[in-house]
């Protein structure tokens, strides 16, 4: 969790109860900080955190606009008055575009998500709120549509996961929405968070999609960078006596999501390396670790547990591997994991542990250079 002391002894809360809420979805007696639920703009600013614009009062619009806090990111899933009612499940839910109203007539940037629930808001009313928001609006920055997280603790049967199929439809919905609407500049904004393409099992948007990445921290455009950044870097350091060097083996951990931008990072490493390639790659073995903790179909790699981690290290034969690759990316600010595990817990686990950063500048050279 962010450091929300150094902010304020307060922070303003969510009084909304959303029905795909994530934090009513944890699991019980984990460290306090995880059930706040935060719906501050100054958060928003600050940190880049979602708000819903339901809890703003006129006096807080006023000091936004006045002191031009932006760009601030907000939770907006639907425009339509019915659909809103039922994913807010408050009667303030219709006061949020009332409000974005207020600072987009003031200039005030924003970015916009939309977390997208099967049978709810992704059908026409999906086409419809993209429509207003992109011809209505003049200071949205951006627009990123999520899959809804369902963890195993979740008890709303309303509340359905992404299927492979439904996932390719998502992504052609938007792919004609944007060419239909190609004359409006903004729709060139909306973007699919990076969890659609792997569900659907398609190629990642081009890095040259995405903008100025303003939603990156939210799952959107983020593998795209990672596989640039393996490009880049081999072009940057590889020589034929770098690569290719009589290394032990490598064990890789990530996610279930994680594996697919792995794998397509080593098969980059085989198409720009060739022979060489060929046999760094089959020095490199993925750790695929299934988030049993939240269950669901949380599957991205910042969620991962540390008890997760180190059961499925425990199955492999650790002293095997020259070193073993932990992402940073499942720390939180505190340097701890979902489920309360810190640094030293995890390099505990095994003397090869080694922590990298979750970038892929730092990937490639553990791989190839290091």
């Amino acid at each position: 969790m962010k450091d929300y002391k150094l902010i304020s002894k307060r922070i303003r809360t969510c009084k909304n109860n959303c029905i795909f809420c994530f934090i009513k979805q944890l699991p019980e007696n984990l460290r306090p900080s995880l059930y706040i639920k935060d719906d501050d703009y100054l958060l928003s600013f600050m940190y880049g955190n979602f708000v819903t614009l339901t809890n703003v009062t006129e006096r807080d619009l006023d000091k936004i606009i006045k002191y031009r806090l932006e760009p601030l990111y907000v939770s907006i899933h639907s425009l339509d008055k019915d659909i809103r009612r039922i994913i807010f499940n408050s009667k303030k839910s219709i006061s949020g575009p009332e409000n974005l109203k207020v600072l987009d007539k003031n200039n005030i940037k924003t970015n916009i998500q939309i977390v997208l629930c099967p049978g709810i808001n992704d059908g026409k009313d999906l086409e419809e709120t993209l429509l207003k928001l992109i011809s209505s609006f003049k200071n949205i920055l951006s627009i990123g549509i999520v899959p809804v997280g369902v963890t195993r603790f979740n008890k709303n049967s309303k509340i359905k996961s992404y299927t492979k199929e439904n996932a390719l439809k998502i992504i052609n919905k938007i792919n004609d929405f944007k060419k239909k609407h190609g004359s409006l500049k903004k729709s060139v904004n909306i973007f699919l968070s990076d969890e659609f393409y792997i569900l659907a099992g398609m190629d990642f948007p081009e890095y040259k999609d995405y903008g100025n990445f303003y939603q990156i921290e939210n799952g959107i455009g983020k593998s795209t960078v990672f596989l640039k950044e393996i490009n880049e870097q081999i072009k940057i350091d590889h020589t034929a006596d770098k690569s290719g060097s009589d290394e032990g083996p490598i064990l890789v951990v990530t996610s279930e999501y994680g594996t697919k931008v792995i794998d397509e990072s080593l098969n980059i490493i085989l198409k720009k390396l060739k022979t060489a390639g060929k046999k760094i790659v089959s020095c490199v073995k993925v750790l695929e670790v299934k988030n049993k903790f939240l269950g669901g179909n949380v599957k991205v790699t910042g969620l991962l547990s540390g008890q997760d981690i180190k059961a499925a290290l425990g199955e492999e034969s650790t002293e095997g591997f020259e070193k073993i690759l932990v992402p940073a990316g499942i720390f939180n600010e505190e340097n701890l994991t979902i489920d309360g595990f810190n640094k030293k817990d995890i390099e505990e686990i095994s003397s090869n542990i080694k922590i990298i950063s979750e970038d892929g500048y730092s990937f490639i050279r553990e791989i190839i250079f290091n």
